[in-house]
């Protein structure tokens, strides 16, 4: 395991969904299940993964959060640039709010909330779909796990 043992133990108390399928394939990399072993005692109740839920224990549990970090996108101060149309920005904002919602769109773009891999995708489909060709940049990058 390459997680901070405090980390976990911070996410268990912040009442993250964690899980204990003792049978489940993927476990030892899952962060729902490294989480669930750092619950601690004092916690009467905690939130977890429904055994009965489908899928679940399977090499395709559709619950499972791998333990590997990713590359989130932080900002999108500076993703619609001066020279790009302005039916391409407003078409390309409200399909962002449309995908999320705009207390998000407004997190993403000032970058208190980080923008992960699909919806990073997703937004550069938006942009194609709109006619802009050229690279989407994001203000800048972390890597973290994906909760």
């Amino acid at each position: 395991m390459n997680i901070e043992k405090e980390l976990l133990i911070e996410k268990a108390k912040e009442g993250y969904t964690v899980c204990y399928m003792e049978n489940c394939p993927l476990r030892d990399h899952c962060l729902r299940w490294l989480v669930g072993q750092h619950v601690p005692s004092s916690h009467s109740t905690y939130r977890c993964v429904n055994p009965h839920f489908e899928g679940v224990a399977s090499a395709d549990c559709p619950m499972c959060r791998n333990d590997q970090k990713v590359r989130f996108a932080k900002g999108m101060q500076h993703i619609f640039t001066d020279d790009m149309p302005k039916r391409v920005e407003s078409a390309v904002r409200y399909g962002i709010i449309g995908l999320t919602n705009r207390t998000y769109y407004f997190e993403y773009r000032n970058g208190s909330r980080l923008i992960p891999p699909a919806l990073q995708q997703a937004i550069r489909n938006l942009f194609r779909e709109n006619g802009w060709t050229d690279e989407v940049k994001f203000d800048g990058y972390v890597e973290d796990y994906d909760w």
